[in-house]
C-alpha cells in the first residue's frame, strides 16, 4: 500500500495523461492552432491542456489571425503598435471586451488597458467600479452596506505586462489570455468572466517595448547559442529608468507608474499582478521574511493561498518547476505591484524563465535552485538538459494566470469582503491606537521641501490637512499652518510606513532592495507622531491640492541677500539667475538684526535684478531681503558652471534618475557619452563633470560593453525608429577605454571639477586619478537574487553592509562649501557601496620597511560616517558591521593638478527619494570655482563650525 507522499506523486504523474484525454469541448480549436502550439513547445511537460489550442470564433479576431502566427512563435515579437492594434481589434469585435487608455509614455505612446468580463459585466463596468470604490472607504460604507455591495459586486483583477522590456514574453501571454477569456466557453473561463472583471495592460512601458523589439530584430534574431549572444537589451527602456522603473511605487516619477496608479484610483482592483522573467521555471511571488508590519495580515494570507493554488494546479497539470516563497523579502513594498499592497489590495507577481529573446535556447542555469523544498515540490530540470522557447514561457504564464483567476472567481466574495475589512482595520487602528496623527511643521528650513513631502503623500491617496490655528497637544504647541496627517483614514497603515522609521531585523536574511524608505529621513524633515487623540478635534482644513510656497522679496535697497536655511532649490535658483553675479558667504554674519549662516547669497546691485528675484521667489519659494549695503564677510564668486553629465552606455539606469532630477529643476547640462569622453578636450567644454552611480565594477566602467559585440549602433533609422532616444551612437561598445580615462585625468588636471557618486567613485579612487585612498571592503551594491549572485559577492560578503539605509554622518570640514545648509551632524542615505580608507600621503609601493603606507592625510575628508557625539549610526533601516564604516570618508575632496575630484560614498540622487541629501551635490556644483581654486573653506578646518538648520 502506498504511503501518502508516494500516492501524491503517483497522482501527479497520472494527472497529465488524464487531463490530456479531456476534450476541448465545448470549444472548437482554431484550425492549425493545436499543431502550431505543439510545435513551438519544446516538451509536452511544458504545456497544459488549458492553453494547448486557441478557441475558434466566427466573430472575434484571434491573435493568430491578426498576426498570422501564434503568440510565442519562435523568432517573433510584437511591438506596442501591433499589440495595441490587436487590442483595438479584439475590443471592436467582442462585446466582452472594452479598451481604455490610462496614460501616455514619456515619448508620447499610449498606455492601453483592456477590461474583460461577460456581457453583463461590461455593461455594468461603471457600477462595478463604484462598488469597489465604496468598499475602499469604511468611513462612508458601514458593515451592512458593505455586505450589500459584496453581494452584487465583482473583484477586479489587474495584470501588468512588459514593465521590464527585455522580459519579452508577458505581452504575448496576456494578449492570448485576453482572447481566450473573451471567446472560450470552457466552464472555468465562463466562471472567470461571470465573477470577475479582468484588466490587462499588455505593454505598460511601450517606449521600452519598442526599443527591445527593434533590438531583437537588429541583433538577436536567428541567434540561438546562448554563449555567443551579444548584449540582449538596448541601453534604454524608458526615458529615465531601466530596471529601476520597477522601484517607483513610493515616488510615482515614471509615466508607467503614474498610469498604473491612475488605474488603481479609478478601479480599486483587489489584485495588481505584475509579470516578470528571471527564474526557472515559474515563481509566484511570496517573499521570505521579514514581514512588513504595516501590511494587513489578510493580504499575506490571500497571496499565499493564491500562490499555493498555482503551485498545486500547475504541478497537477504535469508542469515542473513551479514554486513560491524564497524569492526576495516581504519587507520593502516599493515595486509596481506594491501600489496594491500599500493600498489594502494584493500585489502579486510571477518570475518565469524567459530568454530575453524570442528564439529557443538551451539554458545554462535553471535559476535560483533545483532542489526539492516544501515550497518547490517539483524543481526545474537540471541546467543544459532542456531547451526553452518563447512558447514555453507563454504556456507557463497563461496557465498560471488562468489558475489564479479561477481561484479568485471561486472566492470572489471573500476577496471583496477582505478588501473592505483591510480598509476597516487600517481606519480603526488610526482611531484606537497611537499614533493618532503625524504633524509636519511648515517652518523647517525649506518650506518647499516640506511641500514636496506633503505632495508625495497626497499623490498616494493619503489625506493631509492643515492646522487653521495653533494646535496644542501632549507633544507641544504647533503653529497654524502645520500639516497634519490624521491616521483615522483607510490608508493609515501606508501613511505610518512612509512617515515612521524602518527597523529591519539584524538576524534576518539578505534584503532584496532598500531597507529604509522613511520620507522624513529622505527629506531631512521632522514628522512628529502624536499620541493625543485630541488632534481629531483640532481646527483642520483638508488639502485638495499640493501646496506651493510662494516666497517673497522684502526690504529696500540695491543689495539682495538670501539666507541659506537648507533650501534644496538653490541650484535651480542659481541657473534661473544665470545672468547675474552672486557671491556666497564663507562665514556667518549678521546684518540689520538678522543672522545669516555660511552659504548665504549676496547679490550686488545689477540692472533688472529685482524683477527677476520676484519671479524666482514666487517659483521656488525663496525669501530674498534687500538692504542698503553688502555685509563685510569673506565670500567667493559663484559663476554658473558649464555642466556635463557623463552617462556610460554600459549602465544608464541610476544616472537616469540624475537626469530626471536635473530636468525637473530646469538645469541645463550636456549629455556626455563614452565617445565624447574619448574625444577629449573636455576642459574646453565643461567646468564640472558629474558621473553618477553605476552598477559596474571598475573594469566595466572603463571598458564598457565588450567591443567584440560591436559595432552596435543606437540610432534612429527606418528599421529602428525608436532608437536614438534620449541619446544616439554609431557604436555603444567599448566604454571610455584607457584613452578616455586619460582624458578625464587631463580634465581634472586642467582645472575641472569631477564629481562622482556611489560606485562611480571607484573610477577616480581606484583608477589612479587621485592617490592615497584604498578600498577596504565591499563592492557594487547588487542583490544576489534574480541571478546576480556572482556579481554581488564582494558587496554581500562584506562585514560592513548598509543595504539602503539612513545613516548618521558628521562634517569633518564643516566650513567646506559642500556643508552649506547643513548642521555639522546630519544623516544621508547609503546603499552597499565600497568602504574607503582615510587618505594617506602615499600608499604602499612595495613590501619593504621603508615602502609601506604613508601617514594619514585627513584634509581631503569633507564628510565622515558616524556621529561625532556618539548617536547611533542607523537612523532608519539597518546596518551590519557599522563599526567598519564609522570614521571612514563619506565625501572626499581631493586635488589633482589644477582641479579637484569630489567623491561621494553614497548616492544623493537615489531614485528621486533622498531630496534632503541633494543639497550636498548642488553645493558642489554651485561652488565649483571656489572648490577648484581653493577658497578659505578649502583649508583643513576644526571640528566646530556653523550649526544651522538642515
Amino acid at each position: 500500500m502506498l504511503d501518502k507522499p508516494l500516492l501524491l506523486l503517483s497522482l501527479i504523474a497520472l494527472a497529465p495523461r488524464m487531463l490530456w484525454a479531456q476534450s476541448s469541448a465545448p470549444d472548437t480549436p482554431e484550425p492549425g492552432s493545436v499543431e502550431e502550439i505543439a510545435q513551438a513547445t519544446t516538451e509536452a511537460r511544458f504545456l497544459s491542456p488549458w492553453v494547448a489550442y486557441l478557441p475558434a470564433s466566427a466573430s472575434v479576431v484571434s491573435p493568430r489571425a491578426f498576426w498570422h502566427r501564434i503568440p510565442g512563435a519562435a523568432g517573433e515579437l510584437v511591438n506596442s503598435s501591433s499589440a495595441y492594434g490587436y487590442c483595438r481589434a479584439l475590443a471592436g469585435s467582442s462585446a466582452r471586451v472594452r479598451l481604455f487608455t490610462i496614460g501616455r509614455s514619456e515619448e508620447g505612446r499610449d498606455i492601453v488597458m483592456l477590461a474583460i468580463a461577460d456581457e453583463q459585466g461590461i455593461q455594468e463596468l461603471e457600477r462595478l467600479r463604484a462598488a469597489t470604490a465604496a468598499l475602499a472607504d469604511p468611513r462612508t460604507t458601514d458593515a451592512a452596506a458593505a455586505e450589500r455591495i459584496v453581494a452584487s459586486a465583482r473583484p477586479i483583477y489587474y495584470f501588468n505586462a512588459a514593465l521590464h522590456s527585455d522580459e519579452t514574453g508577458s505581452t504575448e501571454s496576456v494578449l492570448e489570455l485576453a482572447y481566450r477569456l473573451a471567446v472560450s466557453e470552457q466552464t472555468m473561463i465562463r466562471r472567470i468572466r461571470e465573477n470577475l472583471v479582468v484588466l490587462i495592460n499588455p505593454v505598460s512601458n511601450p517606449d521600452g517595448r519598442d526599443k527591445q523589439v527593434e533590438w531583437f530584430y537588429r541583433f538577436l534574431k536567428g541567434r540561438t547559442d546562448l554563449a555567443s549572444l551579444p548584449r540582449q537589451a538596448p541601453p534604454y527602456w524608458s526615458k529615465y529608468a531601466f530596471v529601476d522603473i520597477n522601484r517607483d511605487a513610493h515616488q510615482q516619477v515614471h509615466e508607467t507608474t503614474k498610469a498604473v496608479f491612475r488605474m488603481f484610483r479609478e478601479w480599486h482592483p483587489q489584485v495588481v499582478h505584475d509579470l516578470h522573467e528571471s527564474v526557472a521555471l515559474l515563481v509566484t511571488w511570496n517573499g521570505t521574511g521579514p514581514i512588513n508590519q504595516y501590511v494587513d495580515p489578510l493580504t499575506y494570507a490571500e497571496r499565499l493561498e493564491l500562490s499555493f493554488h498555482e503551485v498545486q494546479a500547475l504541478t497537477a497539470l504535469g508542469m515542473p518547476g513551479v514554486w513560491t516563497w524564497n524569492f526576495g523579502d516581504d519587507f520593502a513594498h516599493l515595486y509596481l505591484d506594491a501600489i496594491a499592497t500599500n493600498h489594502n489590495s494584493d500585489g502579486r507577481g510571477y518570475e518565469t524563465f524567459g530568454n530575453g529573446t524570442a528564439e529557443t535556447l538551451i539554458p545554462e542555469q535553471p535559476g535560483e535552485g533545483s532542489t526539492v523544498e516544501w515550497y518547490r515540490p517539483w524543481p526545474p530540470p537540471p541546467p543544459k538538459t532542456f531547451t526553452w522557447s518563447a512558447r514555453d514561457n507563454v504556456n507557463y504564464n497563461e496557465t498560471a494566470m488562468l489558475a489564479a483567476l479561477d481561484e479568485t472567481a471561486r472566492q470572489s466574495k471573500s476577496l471583496l469582503r477582505n478588501f473592505y475589512l483591510k480598509a476597516l482595520h487600517s481606519w480603526r487602528k488610526g482611531l484606537e491606537q497611537p499614533p493618532y496623527a503625524f504633524l509636519i511643521p511648515d517652518g523647517q528650513g525649506d518650506p518647499v521641501r516640506v511641500a514636496q513631502l506633503v505632495a508625495r503623500l497626497l499623490a498616494q491617496g493619503i489625506e493631509v490637512q492643515r492646522a487653521a490655528a495653533d494646535l496644542t497637544l501632549r507633544e507641544g504647541t504647533f503653529p497654524a499652518g502645520t500639516y497634519v496627517v490624521r491616521l483615522d483614514q483607510p490608508y493609515r497603515n501606508y501613511a505610518v510606513d512612509l512617515l515612521a522609521a524602518q527597523d529591519y531585523p539584524r538576524d534576518a536574511g539578505e534584503p532584496y532592495d532598500d531597507v529604509s524608505w522613511e520620507l522624513p529621513a529622505h527629506y531631512h524633515l521632522a514628522a512628529i507622531p502624536t499620541a493625543d487623540p485630541r488632534v481629531r478635534a483640532a481646527n483642520l482644513t483638508a488639502l485638495g491640492a499640493a501646496p506651493h510656497p510662494q516666497g517673497a522679496v522684502s526690504g529696500s535697497g540695491p543689495v539682495y541677500l538670501l539666507k541659506d536655511t537648507g533650501q534644496e532649490g538653490l541650484l535651480e535658483a542659481r541657473y534661473q539667475l544665470a545672468r547675474y553675479r552672486i557671491s556666497i558667504a564663507e562665514r556667518a554674519f549678521s546684518l540689520n538684526g538678522a543672522d545669516y549662516p555660511p552659504g548665504s547669497w549676496i547679490l550686488a546691485p545689477q540692472a533688472g535684478l529685482g524683477a527677476v528675484l520676484h519671479e524666482a521667489a514666487a517659483k521656488l519659494g525663496l525669501e530674498f531681503t534687500s538692504t542698503a549695503s553688502a555685509p563685510e564677510v569673506a565670500s567667493h564668486a559663484a559663476p554658473v558652471p558649464r555642466l556635463g553629465l557623463w552617462v556610460p552606455w554600459a549602465d544608464t539606469d541610476t544616472i537616469g534618475w540624475a537626469r530626471y532630477s536635473l530636468d525637473q529643476r530646469h538645469i541645463p547640462y550636456v549629455y556626455v557619452r563614452d565617445e565624447d569622453i574619448r574625444a577629449g578636450r573636455l576642459r574646453d567644454r565643461y567646468d564640472v563633470l558629474l558621473y553618477g552611480h553605476v552598477d559596474l565594477e571598475l573594469a566595466e566602467q572603463i571598458q564598457g560593453i565588450p567591443r567584440a559585440w560591436g559595432p552596435m549602433p543606437f540610432k534612429k533609422t527606418s528599421s529602428t525608429p525608436s532608437f536614438g532616444t534620449p541619446a544616439e551612437s554609431d557604436d555603444i561598445t567599448g566604454g571610455i577605454g584607457w584613452s578616455g580615462l586619460a582624458e578625464l585625468q587631463d580634465f581634472v588636471d586642467a582645472g575641472g571639477l569631477l564629481i562622482t557618486l556611489g560606485s562611480g567613485s571607484m573610477l577616480p579612487l581606484e583608477g589612479g586619478m587621485v592617490r592615497g585612498v584604498r578600498r577596504e571592503a565591499g563592492g557594487v551594491p547588487r542583490s544576489t537574487q534574480g541571478g546576480g549572485g556572482a556579481a554581488a559577492a564582494a558587496s554581500q560578503s562584506a562585514a560592513t553592509r548598509t543595504p539602503g539605509a539612513h545613516l548618521r554622518v558628521s562634517f569633518a570640514r564643516p566650513d567646506h562649501p559642500v556643508a552649506y545648509g547643513y548642521s555639522a551632524r546630519t544623516h544621508v542615505f547609503r546603499q552597499n557601496f565600497p568602504v574607503y580608507s582615510i587618505p594617506r600621503r602615499w600608499l604602499r609601493m612595495a613590501y619593504c620597511t621603508t615602502c609601506l603606507d604613508g601617514p594619514f592625510d585627513p584634509s581631503g575628508v569633507v564628510l565622515e560616517w558616524g556621529d561625532r557625539e556618539g548617536a547611533p549610526l542607523v537612523v532608519s533601516g539597518q546596518a551590519w558591521g557599522g563599526e567598519g564604516l564609522i570614521g571612514r570618508p563619506a565625501i572626499l575632496d581631493l586635488r589633482s593638478g589644477s582641479g579637484h575630484v569630489i567623491a561621494f560614498n553614497f548616492n544623493p540622487l537615489h531614485r528621486d527619494l533622498n531630496r534632503g541629501d541633494q543639497r550636498m551635490l548642488w553645493n558642489a556644483i554651485i561652488n565649483w570655482r571656489a572648490i577648484v581654486r581653493g577658497a578659505l573653506s578649502d583649508q583643513p578646518g576644526g571640528r566646530g563650525g556653523a550649526q544651522h538648520a538642515q
